[in-house]
């Protein structure tokens, strides 16, 4: 088990885990890595942003500003939950429905979106403040691109609606849309 690696001071110095997750779906073979005891400096570039936790329920941090060309969609800051089991980023619904409608998602069932292929290059970034630091994402970032078995592609929105109702909720879920961008660290210690 991870704490009886953190326990051993000899072994890890540094009790810190580490995930760098391949966003090209062309290349299976090499989906991601954890880092156990450190960090891989060959995934990320200057210095690694910390946020506080809010809970150690789930790794929980308060997620301030979620924000498309300068315009807010969220009231104050929220929290977050950083989860590498989570495909998508989830959020609020009625947050989610306005982002959705921004990058001109065409709701399918099921809570998905589908977006048409050749307008990514031309989406909005959007932006998670996290600690006061802006985390942009770019339409290729958010928008998943699947092989539809036609010999094309369909892209859905990498945004899904969830309500958790308090007191876990409401929150966000920064699943592997936002991590598959984002180098992300753990700090265990």
């Amino acid at each position: 088990p991870m704490d009886q690696i953190f326990a051993n001071s000899a072994i890890c110095p540094n009790q810190l885990f580490a995930f760098w997750l391949s966003r090209d779906v062309n290349d299976i073979a090499n989906g991601g890595e954890i880092t156990l005891c450190d960090t891989d400096s060959n995934h990320y570039s200057g210095s690694i942003a910390w946020e506080p936790l809010v809970s150690e329920d789930y790794w929980r941090i308060k997620l301030g500003a979620v924000s498309i060309s300068g315009t807010t969609y969220t009231n104050g800051p929220m929290d977050s939950i950083v989860d590498t089991g989570t495909s998508l980023l989830t959020g609020p619904s009625d947050i989610i429905k306005k982002i959705q409608h921004k990058i001109g998602g065409i709701p399918l069932i099921n809570g998905e979106y589908e977006v048409v292929c050749s307008k990514i290059p031309s989406l909005p970034n959007i932006t998670f403040t996290l600690g006061g630091q802006n985390f942009d994402l770019q339409g290729k970032d958010y928008i998943l691109q699947l092989p539809n078995g036609n010999g094309g592609m369909t892209c859905l929105s990498g945004f899904m609606g969830m309500d958790i109702p308090a007191p876990a909720g409401p929150l966000w879920i920064l699943g592997d849309v936002f991590i598959g961008r984002f180098y992300s660290v753990f700090d265990h210690g």
